[in-house]
């Protein structure tokens, strides 16, 4: 049977060797080593079941088999017995156990989120951080079925009667589009784009589109490079102070840890030049991928 058919078979079989409580279900095998339902688990929850397609973990699955068969050939060049290999296999055992450790006790000491007062205070003094990319346009629109009412909605346009005469006249006449909000350019349709040249108070002739003919009116118009409303980034902005008081936590576990040890450093015996301008060096042998992110 090709391989994704053995797999897909021994995942369709997971739950019935589950309830059997015997043995560990396994999903593949390179000569000796297994790969379990447990330990594929452990990367993805078993909660994913239910939303990830079965292709997404045959993915995984293949991508383990590959790496499992050129590591087994690592192992009978015995490259896990060379020293500059043991050296940085042993850096990243550090690392990863430094970041592991931290990560769990940052867990249970990290709050769920900012408090509203904290992440208004952030906004107000923050908003050049969080500026419109592009304008914005707030417009109102009469759709109708022929040009001939559009002709004659548009000739009874004074003032500030347009929103009057959509809520009559117009076939939407939900509040989204008599009292609208503002919009970006991508969500004004195609046949509307006269608008984004437009000034408000700018009205249109009608304007034939797929679904009826138009009269468009630019109510207001925000350009780039004002303030975002709170509203729309308050999302940002409580991920922003979380990751902030995350670190801070990080420093100050750093240094509870720090004064409970005995630390000592010999700075005549350091390599470099004093009074140097040059950008540290990576030390030899490592690399930008020895560094595990915090929980990996």
């Amino acid at each position: 049977m090709p391989l994704a058919g053995t797999l897909v078979a021994a995942a369709l079989l997971m739950v019935a060797c589950e309830k059997s409580g015997s043995q560990p279900v396994v999903l593949a095998q390179v000569d000796d080593a297994k790969l379990t339902l447990d330990e594929l688990r452990e990367a993805f929850p078993a909660e994913y079941e239910k939303v990830l397609p079965r292709e997404q973990y045959l993915d995984v699955i293949q991508r383990w088999i590959d790496d499992e068969a050129v590591y087994q050939q690592a192992l009978k060049h015995k490259l896990d017995q060379d020293p500059q290999v043991r050296r940085k296999l042993e850096r990243l055992r550090r690392r990863m156990l430094i970041e592991e450790f931290l990560s769990r006790e940052l867990a249970a000491t990290t709050e769920s989120e900012p408090d509203e007062g904290a992440m208004t205070r952030y906004y107000e003094d923050n908003k050049s951080d969080f500026l419109r990319k592009a304008p914005e346009y707030r417009y109102a629109h009469i759709r109708v079925n022929t040009l001939k009412e559009a002709l004659a909605l548009r000739s009874k346009v004074r003032g500030d009667n347009f929103t009057a005469l959509a809520r009559t006249s117009s076939l939407d006449t939900a509040p989204e589009f008599v009292e609208p909000p503002f919009r970006k350019a991508s969500e004004v349709p195609a046949c509307l784009h006269d608008v984004l040249d437009a000034h408000p108070g700018w009205l249109s002739n009608p304007v034939s589109c797929p679904d009826g003919v138009y009269l468009v009116k630019l109510l207001d118009r925000i350009e780039a490079g004002t303030p975002l409303p709170f509203q729309e980034v308050r999302a940002a902005i409580s991920a922003r102070l979380s990751m902030q008081h995350q670190e801070k936590m990080r420093e100050s576990k750093i240094r509870q840890y720090k004064e409970g040890a005995s630390i000592s450093l010999n700075v005549d015996q350091i390599p470099g030049q004093d009074g140097s301008d040059a950008p540290p060096a990576t030390p030899a042998g490592d690399t930008s991928e020895e560094r595990l992110p915090p929980g990996e």
